[in-house]
């Protein structure tokens, strides 16, 4: 016994040190790769991500609220009321296509009322047939696609812009789109943007205020604001108002939402709109498909059993399952029979029928019909086959 518990203690200790073995075996493995192993950080370009997927002047956005300016996206004539101030500055980057006569009216009354507006504008040349620019067209202005001269240099170099005595820039506009005053312009011009005679950009006074067109918007993007003076040229359309000391809200359109039909006619015919939804309603509802048996409130709640009869008897013939009803009832009568009068089994097929008509008063032709007829052609005659034969059962 003692001998056996010695051995038990010696597989134990040698158990004990196997573990703390391969333990520190572990841990010393762990210090090594600790040890051997560098950390090495990697930054991996994800692209644009969240709002800036869709959002092209995000950055433009973020860098005017750091400046201080207040900067806000906003959705042209998605409402009745406008929310533009006179002192606010509105950009829109697009080619304005929802900008109908009217709408166009309405920008420029609020600009003669002292806001500031930053447009461009699509050249003629691409313009869409019919389609017109009521903004420019009033102005006496257009953009033209021009190509350069043979001895230009001005291709490969930016365009430098000097707005005052004191501010200078270097930006980076459409070599090829310029700037066209047509015969209708005669208004007063604050400043121009001009390369080797080609006008790119300028601002002129519209009433109490202003009008900044670009040959293009493509250096306030996500991608262009950070290059050249793009930034710090936003920031002075952003600020240039009469009175900087009390400079509104910077808006800026990415694209212009129009109201859907729908939309419109439940703002100006909500009752007209209701009727139709109405009616559209009751037409759905009555085109549904119907399950069961319709409900005849006519008719009294209890019926004699020969209306069940006709009425099981109508379904079957519908259904196709006469002949095996046919066959039921059939074989129910035979078990009848041979309970009943057994001595009738005994008889031929004639005799059965006259024993038969004598008992029950129905014509030989009428139960031979109901007994051995297959082919059934009306539903009456086969309502009448079942009859037959219930009166058969009974007069046995």
């Amino acid at each position: 016994m003692s001998r056996l518990k010695s051995r038990m203690s010696d597989e134990k200790k040698s158990g004990l040190i196997l573990v703390s073995v391969i333990t520190s075996g572990l841990m010393l493995l762990a210090l090594w790769f600790y040890n051997v192993l560098e950390y090495d950080y990697v930054e991996e370009d994800k692209g644009y991500q969240g709002e800036a997927k869709t959002n092209p002047y995000l950055a433009a956005e973020f860098f005017l609220l750091e400046m201080g300016q207040k900067v806000e996206k906003i959705k042209l004539f998605s409402t009745d009321k406008s929310v533009l101030n006179v002192d606010d500055t509105l950009m829109v980057p697009s080619i304005r296509l929802a900008f109908d006569r009217r709408r166009s009216k309405e920008i420029l009354d609020w600009v003669e009322r002292g806001g500031h507006l930053i447009i461009t504008g699509q050249p003629v040349s691409e313009r869409n047939a019919g389609k017109e620019d009521y903004i420019l067209d009033s102005l006496g202005l257009m953009i033209e696609t021009k190509a350069l001269a043979e001895n230009s240099t001005q291709y490969e170099e930016q365009i430098d812009v000097a707005i005052d005595d004191e501010d200078f820039w270097k930006i980076d506009l459409d070599d090829f789109l310029v700037i066209t005053k047509t015969d209708k312009f005669n208004a007063q011009t604050v400043w121009r943007i001009e390369d080797e005679g080609r006008l790119h950009g300028l601002q002129i006074l519209l009433g109490e205020g202003r009008v900044t067109l670009l040959s293009d918007m493509r250096l306030f993007k996500n991608d262009y604001i950070n290059e050249f003076d793009h930034a710090a040229f936003l920031f002075l359309l952003s600020s240039d108002q009469y009175d900087k000391s009390s400079s509104g809200t910077f808006y800026y359109s990415l694209f212009e939402e129009q109201d859907s039909l729908f939309q419109w006619l439940w703002k100006h015919a909500a009752l007209f709109m209701l009727s139709i939804l109405g009616t559209v309603g009751i037409v759905l509802w009555k085109m549904m498909p119907r399950f069961g048996p319709v409900i005849n409130v006519k008719q009294p709640v209890r019926r004699q059993f020969t209306d069940h009869i006709i009425a099981a008897g109508n379904y079957q013939w519908r259904q196709g399952n006469y002949l095996h009803l046919l066959h039921n009832v059939r074989s129910q009568l035979s078990q009848q029979l041979k309970i009943k009068k057994p001595e009738w089994s005994r008889l031929n097929k004639q005799e059965q029928l006259r024993h038969f008509s004598d008992t029950s008063g129905i014509d030989l032709d009428v139960i031979e019909a109901a007994l051995f007829k297959t082919k059934i052609e009306k539903a009456d005659d086969f309502i009448v086959q079942i009859k037959t034969l219930e009166q058969l059962r009974k007069s046995l």
